[in-house]
């Protein structure tokens, strides 16, 4: 949480309004991502500021 949104690594789910985030800001990590020898296996499943 609170990392810039990162379109390899996660799946924005839904966006919501933040006065605590920065804008396109993970807010909420809703299902964990995964890589195997640097490569993305499963992305992480995230909600991010508007």
């Amino acid at each position: 949480m609170g990392e810039a949104f990162n379109p390899e690594l996660h799946n924005a789910v839904s966006m919501v309004e933040s006065p605590d985030h920065e804008s396109n800001t993970v807010t909420v990590v809703l299902q964990k991502g995964y890589e195997l020898n640097g490569r993305v296996v499963r992305p992480a499943m995230v909600m991010v500021a508007k």
